[in-house]
């Protein structure tokens, strides 16, 4: 049968060849086009017959000469052939040449079949090795060698493929599931050439003739090593995360958009005071139906925000069987635009309540101090609100700061090597090119790799790759050094600090907000820094100042420009079309100046473009809790914090100018002394 001559040497399958080698070669070569001969082959026990050979080079898509295909056609009785008429002879000529473009086209359909099998299994990112029923590996793709660092012919000088197994066992596991015509698959440890063990996701599968006959065995391994690592990293900042929740003030309760905890902070147990018996339990749905008997009066927080929208935020008050009660805190958690469920936050307010309860009957019984308790107690309300954001900027501050750190030390990692990567990238690249100005004609396998994998090529753009790796380790550091610059979580105290960075840091942070979106267009950031010397502040509260002004300015750029403009196709490209032709803006200017009394003072200018503030809303504008956005999206907090850092705890001044379709300015300024 026709299958069993593939794959096999044609000297040894038919020994007739040998006595035309020549002519074989000379039309493999390329020396010849056409080859011609007769031959006599024995057929079936001693019956010879005589076939007429037809042979020529195939050739492959560089132009090289790739085989030769041999067309045999069995020659009858020539003295009768040689008394047939001419046209019998041109027809049977024709029949051959007919004959001879079938097999071409069979034999280049074949070819094609096998390149696209073997340009898939040598794309493949996994390992791929093929052995035969004895356990000899019969092909391995690029992969495999890389991995491993075996080509195949070492690898056939070992005993087996099993050579490769850290765990005997689990190699004689795997033999018998194959030999049985199971597939198998498990994560293991594999030894490469240099007997070091490799973490592999490991996939067997037995390879089978048509009659069910198991004739070898298909090996697909995948390096598991860098996941390893990334989950080592991952359990790190999970370590780091749950740290900053048990040293947060509040109770903290985490869920997945199908009400399954994802996390909770020791504080939550003991606030709710749930059973060892029932929280070490894991079972999620039982530890809510407790918490669930323990509420007696809530809004939202009874069913865990189930009626809520995916981007609300929610503050309720909730009151507990035992006569406790309860602040809540709630806010969407999303990822990639999606619900990904929904974070709790509570407080027990219960002796702050009865505090109060204290004040208004102080209040009843001494009617003629209504007016100072009334005061007092607002200032209070006031002073309880600003603590609890300040509480969660510091916690907010503290989780940046942890996670730069951590983002950090791997980044520093990488971009210290790579110095050390370009340098042996260029030696090694440098060695290639010595080998082969000495030894201009390698052996035919290396010739043939090099064609394969393209030397030059990989020379250029893998220094390209080591340039582009830096480019974004630089990038990543500056990203870092912003995250620690605004979350200044070590500079609680007032101190030098160079103003520029805090704004610069802030923006950095914001860059998301100013590039273009589908519903708005880019927003152009122009600074005008004057010479300033550093200035004594609380840092960390300044830049929350600028977080707060400019994110006011982003939120009014984006209302005027959903609603005077859009996106249309010019020229075969996007572009934001507004009929007045504004450019949205924003412009931070800083400067010092000195005023009526000699006294210096830093000033910072916040200004945008957009529509203004009405002249109804101006008097309001710092008010605590008084905000124009809608519900959830803003908490009336922003600007009153920010008067309060800068003229209570600066000693400065925070004012604004706005002009109705010409835009907002703020204006900070901060005595330098």
């Amino acid at each position: 049968p026709r299958l069993k001559l593939i794959g096999t040497d044609i000297h040894n399958s038919l020994a007739i060849t040998q006595a035309h080698q020549q002519g074989l070669e000379r039309c493999l070569t390329g020396g010849q086009m056409h080859y011609s001969t007769e031959v006599e082959i024995v057929i079936r026990g001693n019956e010879s017959k005589l076939f007429q050979w037809e042979v020529q080079p195939w050739y492959t898509d560089d132009g090289a000469a790739g085989g030769v295909i041999i067309s045999s056609q069995p020659l009858g009785d020539r003295v009768s052939d040689r008394m047939s008429d001419r046209a019998g002879n041109h027809h049977s000529s024709e029949d051959l040449k007919h004959h001879l473009e079938e097999e071409l086209l069979e034999r280049q359909d074949l070819e094609d079949a096998f390149n696209q099998i073997g340009t898939a299994l040598e794309s493949a990112s996994d390992a791929v090795c093929i052995v035969d029923f004895a356990g000899k590996p019969i092909y391995i793709n690029s992969a495999f060698n890389d991995l491993f660092d075996y080509d195949l012919p070492t690898l056939q000088q070992s005993v087996n493929f099993r050579s490769l197994f850290v765990d005997s066992q689990i190699a004689a596991e795997i033999r018998n599931a194959v030999i049985q015509g199971n597939a198998w698959s498990g994560e293991i440890e594999m030894s490469d050439r240099h007997q070091q063990h490799i973490p592999i996701a490991l996939r067997v599968n037995p390879v089978n003739r048509s009659t069910g006959e198991v004739i070898g065995t298909t090996y697909i391994c995948t390096n598991m090593l860098d996941r390893k690592v990334a989950e080592e990293e991952i359990n790190k900042s999970f370590a780091a995360l749950g740290a900053t929740l048990e040293a947060t003030a509040d109770s903290i309760l985490v869920l997945d958009a199908t009400s399954h905890i994802i996390i909770c902070n020791q504080k939550f147990v003991d606030l709710l005071s749930i059973p060892d018996r029932i929280f070490t339990s894991h079972d999620d749905s039982h530890i809510l139906q407790y918490v669930i008997t323990r509420i007696l009066s809530s809004s939202h927080f009874h069913n865990f925000g189930k009626d809520l929208n995916e981007d609300q935020n929610t503050f309720e008050i909730v009151e507990l069987d035992d006569g406790r009660t309860l602040e809540c805190y709630s806010q969407p958690q999303n990822s990639m635009h999606s619900s990904g469920g929904r974070v709790w936050s509570l407080r027990d307010i219960t002796e702050r309540l009865a505090d109060e309860s204290l004040v208004r009957a102080s209040e009843e019984r001494y009617r003629l101090q209504a007016t100072m308790l009334e005061t007092a107690l607002n200032e209070l309300k006031n002073a309880q609100s600003q603590l609890i954001q300040a509480e969660k900027m510091s916690g907010l501050g503290q989780l940046v700061a942890g996670i730069a750190h951590e983002i950090n030390n791997p980044v520093n990692f990488i971009y210290g090597n790579l110095s050390y990567a370009d340098t042996y990238t260029s030696e090694l690249l440098n060695l290639v090119k010595l080998y082969s100005t000495h030894y201009p004609s390698p052996v035919e396998p290396i010739r043939q790799k090099l064609q394969e994998i393209d030397v030059d090529f990989i020379g250029d753009d893998f220094l390209k790759l080591i340039s582009s790796i830096r480019v974004g380790a630089e990038r990543i550091q500056g990203i870092v050094r912003s995250l620690n610059n605004f979350s200044r979580s070590d500079e609680a105290k007032f101190k030098l600090v160079d103003i520029h960075e805090g704004i610069d840091s802030t923006l950095m942070i914001l860059q998301s907000r100013l590039k273009a979106t589908a519903t708005r267009p880019k927003i152009l950031v122009n600074k005008n820094y004057g010479d300033l010397p550093e200035v004594e502040c609380y840092a960390g509260q300044l830049n929350q100042v600028f977080m707060n002004l400019l994110t006011n300015a982003i939120d009014a750029i984006e209302e005027d420009a959903l609603a005077n403009g859009t996106w249309q196709m010019i020229n075969n490209q996007p572009e934001w079309v507004r009929p007045d032709g504004k450019v949205s803006q924003i412009s931070i200017q800083t400067a010092i100046q000195t005023n009526s009394q000699n006294d210096e003072f830093l000033m910072i200018k916040i200004a945008d473009n957009a529509g203004g503030i009405p002249e109804e809303l101006r008097n309001r504008l710092f008010d605590l809790f008084f905000t124009t956005k809608p519900v959830g999206k803003g908490t009336g907090l922003g600007l009153s914090i920010a008067y309060q850092i800068v003229t209570e705890n600066h000693g400065g001044k925070l004012s604004f100018n706005s002009e109705i379709g010409n835009g907002s300015e703020f204006v900070i300024e901060i005595p330098l002394k």
